[in-house]
C-alpha cells in the first residue's frame, strides 16, 4: 500500500510539472514535428501534419512541399526545448502557444542556441492530433522571459 501511494504521488507530481506528457496530448505532434525536423525525416514529418498544413515562418507562408524542399540531410545535432504558455482545447481543435528553443551542435562541436515564439492549431484526424497551422516568430534567446520553464522533448 505504501509503495502504491508513493508511486501515485510521484506520478501526480510529474504530470502536473509537465515532466511527463499526457498520452495523446495536443502538444504531441509539435514535439514529433521538431524531432522529425531535427532528424531530417520527411516521412515522420508527413505523419504529424495535415495535408493542407500552413506554416507561417517569419513573414512567409509555407506549405508542406516548401518545408520538405528545404530539409537537408542532418549535419548537426539539435536538442529541442519547449515551454508551453497556454493550451486551449475545444473538442477536436487545440490552440497551443509556446516558447521553442533549440540547441544546435555542429560536427565541429560549436554550439548555438536559437529561439522562437510559436503557436499551433492542431486538429484530430482519425483520432490523432495533427498540425493544421504553425506560426513561428524568430527571437534571440535573450527575448525569452527568464520565467519560461523549458523541458527537453524528443
Amino acid at each position: 500500500m505504501k509503495r502504491w501511494v508513493g508511486s501515485t504521488f510521484l506520478t501526480g507530481i510529474l504530470l502536473n510539472s509537465g515532466l511527463v506528457a499526457a498520452q495523446d496530448a495536443p502538444i504531441d505532434p509539435v514535439i514529433s514535428f521538431f524531432s522529425a525536423l531535427s532528424d531530417s525525416d520527411q516521412t515522420a514529418m508527413r505523419q504529424v501534419v495535415t495535408e493542407d498544413v500552413k506554416i507561417l515562418e517569419h513573414g512567409e507562408v509555407w506549405d508542406l512541399s516548401k518545408l520538405l524542399s528545404i530539409m537537408t540531410p542532418r549535419t548537426s545535432t539539435r536538442r529541442n526545448f519547449f515551454s508551453v504558455i497556454s493550451e486551449h482545447v475545444r473538442g477536436d481543435t487545440a490552440l497551443i502557444n509556446y516558447w521553442n528553443k533549440a540547441v544546435v551542435t555542429l560536427v565541429s562541436g560549436e554550439e548555438s542556441t536559437r529561439a522562437w515564439l510559436e503557436s499551433v492549431v492542431a486538429i484530430r484526424v482519425d483520432g490523432k492530433w495533427r498540425i493544421l497551422q504553425l506560426h513561428s516568430t524568430r527571437l534571440t534567446p535573450e527575448q525569452i522571459p527568464q520565467s519560461a520553464l523549458f523541458v527537453e522533448r524528443r
